[in-house]
């Protein structure tokens, strides 16, 4: 065995072996009816209103979750800084309704509407308006 070894080339007729055909079972489409849901249950009214709820409920010494960031507006408008105040409050809200939009959940619910109360709430028309209602002021 000293010489060169010559390998035989393939055999010229097809494999023995065929794999069985595989068959599929087609079923007939069944027509999907999507169902109507009403405008209302859209909107989820129970899980708003127990949303703003949980927002305004008293949690710390009378201050809810809206009254809480209300007043960390007020005390930085009044303090010197009314740009720099609502450019954090923008950036608030605009991660509060991010994380509203990405998530499902109520959480994510009650945080967007403390901070959309406890922005609307602090706004300054507000003490115009109570002002001209009532003849307090503030």
């Amino acid at each position: 065995m000293s010489g060169p070894q010559h390998v035989p080339p393939p055999p010229n007729y097809p494999p023995t072996y065929t794999p069985a055909p595989a068959y599929e079972q087609h079923h007939p489409a069944t027509e999907h009816t999507p169902t109507k849901t009403r405008w209302f249950t859209g909107i989820r009214p129970v899980w708003n209103l127990t949303a703003a709820g949980a927002a305004l409920a008293p949690l710390y010494e009378g201050y809810s979750l809206a009254t809480g960031a209300g007043t960390l507006l007020t005390d930085m408008v009044n303090t010197g800084h009314p740009s720099g105040a609502w450019t954090i409050d923008i950036a608030v809200l605009t991660a509060t309704t991010y994380i509203n939009h990405t998530r499902d959940g109520w959480v994510s619910r009650v945080l967007l509407i403390a901070a959309v109360l406890g922005s609307v709430l602090t706004l300054p028309w507000l003490n115009v308006v109570l002002r001209l209602m009532t003849g307090a002021t503030t």
